[in-house]
């Protein structure tokens, strides 16, 4: 609009129409600079979770995890607008649960033990403070990975043979996804998007390997070693991109990104020489876990996004989040929060949840769009009137 503004304007207004033309040109270079510059995060603390981690976050900001209530045993915890509750567990109080994804519904999937051992652990579903059973593959032993928003979940499940194989649970049916070497060969799913597709890791020809799982068929997700390293997928967005960590050597593996048949390297953190993915969202956003092999270096939480690259997001802090230090995460959500732990101002272990912050250059975008539309709009009544 504003060049047939410019373009039917008399001499009268050819102020009106520099000042509009100034501040259109002003919005262009300033967000042109910098509208892809990078986020800043402020932190949620979500309290002591040292031995545990906090694992899902969903796109209502809820967070769900494991952690020890008032020094008992570890149990499924959700939190949601500053309250932690206890998500139980399937048998007596005494024994161990643990939450690991959560959709937007609030159905949470985990695992719970049901006896002092861990070939006792069952995936299971938490809903309205029920904790359900998904059953298993015709063995005992089983964990839940993922749900997506029509309730269906993944995970891994024990056969009658006691082989561990990748299912997909829906409609209160579990189903054998199988593995890359067919019924003996081991699997096991993380993720899962809103198309069904699955991800996950299989073993294959004595290495673990990433796989893509959509329509009955598992595929192979190769590697950044050329088919020698060994791969793990941990997540899957909506547009079908996959993150994960593959080995090109034995000392250290590198986070990537798999779409449409072609798997890309992340990179490192300055100073690493390993790190690995474990969530995407539908922006693309990437985050993960950056280290060194060697412990030389501690472990840093990353962001990646294809426009600035790998980021330490522990650079990314606003000042309000001064002191805290953030070692890996293991979810992001479509808003940009991120969940993970680090070490607070105190040194303590805690849970975190990160949450974007609006950027100075982005609000100083936004009021200069706000000032060119009341500019022309005023202009328009007067030449009207």
């Amino acid at each position: 609009m504003v060049p047939y503004e410019v373009a039917v304007c008399t001499q009268e207004g050819g102020k009106m129409n520099r000042l509009i033309i100034g501040l259109a040109v002003l919005v262009v270079l300033v967000g042109g600079k910098n509208a892809w510059s990078s986020v800043q995060y402020t932190v949620t603390d979500l309290g002591e979770l040292a031995g545990s981690n906090a694992n899902g976050v969903n796109d209502i900001g809820q967070v769900v995890g494991s952690k020890s209530f008032g020094g008992g045993p570890t149990h499924a915890f959700l939190y949601s607008n500053g309250v932690m509750t206890d998500l139980g567990v399937l048998e007596s109080s005494h024994h161990y649960s643990s939450a690991t994804d959560i959709n937007d519904a609030g159905l949470v999937v985990g695992s719970s033990m049901i006896a002092e051992n861990t070939s006792s652990q069952r995936p299971v579903l938490f809903s309205g403070g029920t904790v359900t059973n998904l059953g298993s593959l015709g063995g005992g032993y089983g964990f839940a990975g993922g749900i997506n928003s029509a309730g269906q979940v993944v995970g891994l499940s024990s056969d009658a043979n006691g082989v561990t194989h990748a299912f997909l649970w829906s409609n209160g049916t579990m189903i054998d996804l199988g593995s890359l070497e067919g019924s003996g060969g081991y699997s096991c799913a993380y993720g899962i998007n809103d198309n069904t597709q699955v991800v996950g890791v299989s073993v294959f020809s004595g290495a673990n390997r990433g796989f893509l799982w959509e329509g009955g068929v598992m595929t192979d997700l190769g590697d950044l070693a050329e088919g020698t390293g060994n791969t793990r997928a941990y997540a899957i967005n909506n547009l079908g991109q996959v993150v994960g960590e593959s080995w090109q050597d034995s000392s250290a593996s590198h986070a990537f990104v798999w779409q449409n048949g072609a798997m890309s390297d992340l990179g490192v953190l300055p100073g690493a020489n390993g790190s690995l993915a474990e969530g995407i969202n539908d922006s693309g956003v990437v985050v993960g876990t950056s280290y060194t092999a060697d412990g030389s270096l501690h472990h840093r939480l990353f962001v990646w996004d294809s426009t600035n690259g790998m980021q330490d997001a522990n650079n990314l802090l606003d000042s309000s989040s001064a002191g805290w230090t953030l070692y890996g995460c293991r979810d992001i959500n479509n808003l940009g929060q991120i969940v993970g732990w680090g070490t607070n101002p105190s040194g303590q272990i805690h849970g975190v949840l990160l949450t974007p912050i609006p950027e100075p250059t982005t609000i100083i975008i936004w009021s200069l769009l706000g000032i060119l539309g009341i500019t022309i709009g005023w202009w328009r009544r007067k030449r009207a009137a």
